[in-house]
């Protein structure tokens, strides 16, 4: 096994993955594999996940360049 220090804290090894994007049933049917996508997993220790912050579907469409699939996120 590699060890993989925590994107947040930096000192405990990486033993979860966390998206940034959440990878809610209506995000996977919207955006499919780009919710799998590096730019949108941190890696994260067990005490961080619960720290880790989310971002909004504008940012996670505006790190992409694609527009937003959802009623929601055209507002």
């Amino acid at each position: 096994m590699i060890y993989c220090p925590c994107d947040i804290c930096g000192v405990k090894a990486a033993e979860q993955r966390h998206h940034v994007f959440p990878q809610t049933k209506k995000n996977r049917k919207l955006y499919g594999t780009l919710i799998d996508d590096a730019k949108n997993i941190m890696y994260v220790c067990c005490d961080c996940h619960p720290k880790a912050k989310h971002m909004s579907e504008r940012e996670f469409c505006a790190m992409f360049g694609i527009e937003n699939r959802s009623k929601s996120g055209k507002l």
